[in-house]
């Protein structure tokens, strides 16, 4: 499967090794490897011919295809759904902060003024 780096902030992406590719370049990966990269939003579909492939040497059904769009829409979809919970989760955490805060000084008490406190 052809890919273009769209991005690359590691070496290592996803177990994918990206060491000797930097940002742009169009990379042969394996159909599973290629559709991860997409699904994570490191890479887009290349659409060139392979340079040096002879026609029809890596033939792709049709249900494949679909298998590895279905599992690409899927990845993407558990991505989404992620960012969102951890949005959630934090929201959830700042209210909890909140009433934690609240209630701690709602017990608090505040210490009359000793003889050291007082300016010499």
């Amino acid at each position: 499967m052809l890919i273009r780096l769209t991005r690359k902030l590691a070496e290592c992406v996803d177990g994918v090794d990206l060491s000797r590719s930097r940002e742009g370049d169009v990379l042969d990966l394996s159909p599973r490897e290629g559709e991860l990269l997409i699904a994570e939003g490191w890479a887009e579909t290349c659409d060139a011919a392979r340079p040096g492939a002879a026609v029809g040497s890596a033939p792709t059904t049709a249900a494949a295809d679909s298998a590895a769009r279905l599992t690409a829409e899927q990845l993407r979809r558990v991505r989404e759904q992620m960012e969102q919970r951890m949005f959630e989760q934090q929201q959830e955490r700042r209210l909890e902060d909140r009433i934690r805060e609240e209630l701690h000084d709602a017990h608090a008490r505040v210490l009359p003024p000793t003889e050291r406190d007082e300016p010499v």
